[in-house]
């Protein structure tokens, strides 16, 4: 959450929305948005195609979150140019490219607690300056 917050800090005319399954978060008034991945379009009708920036953490790391997250991800952002970043894990991999054509960067998040499963970020937009460049596989 606090990278939003961030985010609208050094970009004070961008505007951020949270869109997030849990309640406690309508604290955030109308910078957060209830969503439900097992509907992935029961959003309202003025934010489809509205983003060009979006950032995306799925809840699980199975197929059918991901196809669902991704078919969210394609009614909010602009389908001209868009910048999409998705964290999820390293089994995600095939799915990331296949759902949304997202590449994996070299940069790999680090958690405080020992998870079983190695996180990545993906992108579709190379991202070397920031997060390494795409690993493409040969």
């Amino acid at each position: 959450m606090n990278f939003m917050w961030k985010f609208q800090k050094m970009y004070p005319t961008m505007s951020a929305q949270l869109f997030e399954y849990d309640q406690r978060f309508e604290q955030y008034g109308s910078d957060f948005t209830f969503y439900d991945y097992n509907s992935p379009k029961d959003l309202p009708q003025t934010m489809k195609h509205t983003y060009q920036i979006l950032v995306a953490d799925p809840p699980y790391l199975s197929e059918e979150c991901l196809k669902k997250v991704a078919q969210t991800i394609e009614y909010l952002t602009k389908p001209e140019k868009n910048f999409m970043l998705l964290l999820t894990g390293e089994v995600q991999r095939e799915r990331t490219l296949k759902f949304l054509g997202l590449h994996p960067c070299s940069f790999r998040p680090e958690h405080s607690s020992k998870l079983g499963n190695e996180f990545r970020v993906y992108t579709n937009y190379n991202s070397s300056e920031k997060l390494g460049a795409w690993e493409l596989e040969g």
